[in-house]
């Protein structure tokens, strides 16, 4: 296939370079200041066998314009940040007209519409990605934990995306109802993303303290409400068993469910840190917070659902990330950050 691939930094870096090392065709769209480092270095992946797989010359422009105008792509893949979806798509509307499907690999449930309101939904192909990966100072690619990748069936590109990815070691399942995949994994991305950005912890140390726990534990009972009051199903998705551990958080007694969410979560995401902390703590100056949390509290307003933790952990962590609040507010703080959520509720 011809790809083109919107953003090379983790996400793209794997998903694109593991295309390519596939035989298959793959331009990279990237900021011109990211290019030099990119054409020098290249794209290192390391598997989780420990296996490096570099691609040494990869085809990486600033240019979309003329990227899309040269050549007929099959499929784009849109791995920028949540934050950054709407701006990237004013800056092709000038072609919109000759762009591919998009396969929408990003956080939250609200990119699709956004999406489609530029391409059209027979162009938008949801997909979520469940492997955990990171990238290491010296720009190494690598997969902390080998989940695979869910795209939505029934799109008539679905079956050769899903060749692609499978020609390219990237684990790739077809999944049913598309918006039942991204509102599940959104449930996952939400555990200890906000609280670890928030109180500086670890995910393992957020749910051994009791009020952390309980703060998280409510966090995803607020998300499946809004999901059960919009009839989406809570499903499973590739490697991540998300109606388990929904079942869990609503039914076992906290001395079991404890233990099983410091090892679900603390390990399950092997060396990596949530994304909202390395964005916050690296000086970001947005979060993806707007579009997991923020999404629920907007979804929850529309059918007037109490929704205080996702409302409390959207609201101080936008203010950490605007430096209205000091970084040390929270810090290791789990009883003073739950105080103050319900206190403004």
């Amino acid at each position: 296939m011809k790809i083109i691939c919107f953003g090379a930094g983790a996400i793209g870096s794997y998903i694109g370079g593991s295309l390519q090392s596939a035989g298959h065709d793959v331009t990279f769209i990237e900021r011109k200041e990211s290019l030099p480092r990119i054409r020098s270095n290249g794209i290192q992946i390391e598997d989780v066998k420990g296996n490096i797989h570099k691609i040494e010359s990869p085809h990486v422009t600033d240019d979309a314009i003329e990227a899309v105008k040269e050549c007929q792509f099959d499929a784009a893949v849109i791995a920028v940040k949540s934050f950054d979806t709407e701006r990237l798509m004013k800056s092709l509307i000038e072609v919109i007209g000759l762009l591919p499907p998009f396969i929408s690999l990003q956080n939250g449930v609200e990119n699709e519409a956004l999406l489609a309101s530029y391409l059209g939904k027979a162009k938008v192909v949801p997909a979520s990605v469940c492997t955990a990966i990171s990238r290491k100072q010296d720009g190494l690619i690598k997969v902390e934990k080998l989940r695979g990748i869910g795209i939505t069936a029934g799109h008539f590109l679905s079956e050769d995306i899903y060749k692609a990815f499978r020609s390219a070691n990237l684990k790739p399942a077809l999944i049913a109802d598309g918006t039942a995949m991204k509102w599940s994994k959104m449930i996952s991305n939400l555990l200890a993303n906000a609280s670890s950005a928030i109180l500086d912890m670890k995910p393992a140390e957020i749910f051994s303290d009791p009020d952390g726990f309980r703060l998280e534990i409510q966090q995803i009972r607020e998300a499946v409400r809004v999901m059960d009051a919009y009839a989406i199903p809570v499903i499973n998705i590739p490697g991540i068993p998300v109606k388990t551990l929904v079942w869990a958080v609503q039914n076992l007694p906290e001395k079991l469910l404890r233990p099983v969410l410091i090892n679900a979560v603390g390990g399950g995401r092997g060396e990596k840190m949530p994304s909202f902390y390395i964005d916050l703590h690296s000086g970001q100056p947005q979060n993806e917070v707007e579009y997991l949390n923020g999404a629920v509290v907007r979804f929850a307003r529309e059918k007037a659902i109490h929704v205080p933790v996702n409302s409390g952990y959207y609201r101080i962590l936008t203010a950490l990330v605007k430096k209205e609040l000091p970084l040390e507010t929270y810090r290791h703080q789990p009883r003073k950050l739950a105080q103050d959520i319900f206190a403004n509720e």
